[in-house]
């Protein structure tokens, strides 16, 4: 009976870490709070043009960091190369605009060159509200905020080339918000995958500010910080350690 009763034991805790593990095969793209990153510069090895794109400790959600999107020049910009198979992107962060007026764009981009604008997702937060451009106008999603942060999801599909928008208080209600569904990217998507992630300056008078980047394959959020499955596999020997005698 006491050899069933380890075996059944056994059994469960193996097939809770099947299950566990198969959560986390979920590829996560980029994943940071700017914490390693130097206050004054800009993120390394990260794209950049332009001098006003740096990590500082000014405005800050959590840990020490975040990136601030200072101003600039027109189609100065800070972004980041993603490799991926999945024609399905998803891009989360918070988001805190400093000022009035028009701050900065968001831009996912499918095209090979970080300087494109047509062909993918573009963004924009402007006067307490944010918006999207299709290519040839300027198209309302909803209100936002200035002087609070915010979290941010956006959900982009370029096989279709449209996107799905979530904000909420934080990641939370974020996830469990009513999105903003079928949002035209600016022009088809050139590439059938995602290529940057990019945040991008034209006629920015609005100060903006970025924290904890969190962006992975599909539309389906995967855990924000999963646990390394080596941990796992440790703890997992432990607890049959403590249940049975062999």
């Amino acid at each position: 009976m006491k050899l069933l009763s380890t075996f059944l034991f056994v059994f469960s805790i193996i097939t809770c870490l099947f299950f566990t593990q198969n959560a986390f095969t979920q590829t996560i793209l980029v994943q940071t709070g700017f914490e390693e990153f130097t206050i004054g510069e800009p993120p390394t090895d990260w794209e950049v043009r332009g001098n006003q794109m740096q990590v500082t400790d000014d405005t800050v959600k959590t840990g020490d960091k975040a990136l601030g999107i200072l101003g600039g020049g027109n189609d100065d910009r800070v972004g980041v190369a993603i490799l991926t198979e999945n024609s399905v992107i998803s891009v989360e962060f918070w988001v805190y605009i400093k000022g009035e007026g028009r701050s900065f764009n968001l831009k996912v981009v499918s095209h090979d060159d970080i300087g494109q604008n047509d062909g993918g997702v573009y963004m924009n937060w402007n006067a307490n509200a944010v918006r999207l451009y299709n290519g040839s106008a300027w198209v309302p999603i909803g209100d936002f905020p200035f002087e609070a942060w915010k979290y941010v999801r956006v959900v982009a599909d370029v096989s279709k080339s449209t996107f799905d928008y979530y904000m909420g208080d934080d990641r939370e209600s974020a996830l469990d918000a009513e999105p903003v569904t079928g949002l035209a990217f600016r022009n088809a998507a050139t590439n059938p995958v995602a290529q940057w992630v990019v945040f991008h300056v034209y006629s920015t008078v609005a100060q903006g500010f970025v924290d904890d980047l969190f962006v992975y394959e599909g539309a389906d959020p995967p855990a924000a910080t999963p646990v390394d499955p080596k941990e796992k596999l440790t703890t997992f020997w432990g607890h049959v350690k403590q249940h049975a005698s062999f």
